[in-house]
């Protein structure tokens, strides 16, 4: 995965060095994100949790994604995925958090939504970013990439807070 290990030592340097805690809420990648902040040693240092909502259910029940946003915009859609950092920072005692829902593939689901969709929201409790992007790979290369996306963007996201 293109040296993410670097990345994610930097990135924990860079989080201690501005003692930012950091929490993910995963729908599309299950947990893929957590996992390689974890891979590295002392990663609690910069890493305190997770919170895999797959379904529309655990997106409510879990995050507080309301039903209605769900259900006017969809679980991959701007609207949800801010929703999701919005109850992780409510959830968690994190500063920084990041949220990722989109469609993997191969088939969609019975939205609209095209396959290799991918929203992301970085926040922290005065800036909010968003992002959208389209990835054409396999399942699984659809998420790693989702993965490496999400971590770069915190990267990129603690610098300029």
């Amino acid at each position: 995965m293109n040296d993410i290990s670097e990345i994610i030592k930097d990135l924990m340097s860079l989080s201690v060095t501005k003692n930012i805690m950091i929490s993910t809420a995963e729908s599309c990648t299950a947990g893929l994100i957590s996992k390689y902040l974890t891979d590295i040693s002392g990663a609690s240092k910069f890493y305190a949790s997770s919170v895999i909502a797959y379904s529309d259910k655990s997106k409510s029940d879990l995050l507080g994604v309301s039903k209605e946003s769900l259900s006017i915009h969809g679980a991959v859609s701007e609207n949800v995925v801010i929703a999701m950092t919005e109850g992780l920072l409510q959830l968690t005692n994190s500063t920084v958090v990041v949220a990722v829902s989109g469609i993997m593939g191969p088939k969609s689901d019975i939205s609209s939504k095209k396959v290799g969709e991918v929203w992301f929201c970085w926040k922290h409790k005065d800036k909010t970013k968003t992002l959208n992007v389209f990835l054409s790979g396999s399942r699984l290369s659809n998420r790693e990439e989702t993965a490496k996306i999400a971590i770069l963007g915190l990267y990129d996201f603690i610098k300029e807070i």
